[in-house]
């Protein structure tokens, strides 16, 4: 009878282990939504694609973010509720607070860095000005929106 009751409870764990490692942790991710840009002095429409995958065991984004035709910013990171950054070699820009819905596939990030802020709006950074990309979304109510929904969802690690 014990040994039975092993013998079941070992192939119970080799079932759950292989099911485990069967598991891909990588979500693909691919949006080309359109986006508004949006904040105290700036207000355009834009598109904003994002390719790469969602790590579900990190809950992060990693790959390609594009604004319009001309920003491109490979090796991006983006966790919910956490800093929106890119890294070239071994140098880490956060461009600000991102927002990430690996479910809806919508994003909203504010834009605090004043290299990424000037490529957008063609103006200095004052420090204090509000500047905010919300997709997807074809007005600024819609992007005003999205920003506020995605700042009210939990991670998934906040159960």
């Amino acid at each position: 009878m014990l040994r039975s009751l092993y013998t079941i409870l070992v192939i119970s764990l080799f079932i759950a282990l292989s099911m485990t490692g069967c598991t891909d942790p990588y979500q693909k991710i691919h949006i080309d939504n359109p986006a508004i840009i949006y904040g105290d002095k700036f207000n355009q429409e834009t598109r904003l694609t994002l390719d790469g995958h969602y790590d579900k065991r990190n809950y992060s984004f990693i790959g390609t973010l594009t604004l319009g035709d001309n920003i491109k910013l490979e090796n991006v990171m983006i966790t919910n509720g956490f800093s929106l950054r890119f890294y070239e070699g071994a140098t880490r820009t956060s461009i600000g607070q991102g927002f990430f819905d690996h479910k809806s596939l919508r994003l909203s990030f504010e834009v605090t860095d004043p290299v990424i802020y000037k490529l957008i709006t063609s103006e200095s950074y004052d420090g204090a000005s509000e500047l905010v990309v919300s997709s997807p979304a074809s007005t600024i109510e819609e992007a005003k929106q999205v920003a506020e929904e995605l700042k009210q969802l939990k991670a998934p690690y906040e159960k």
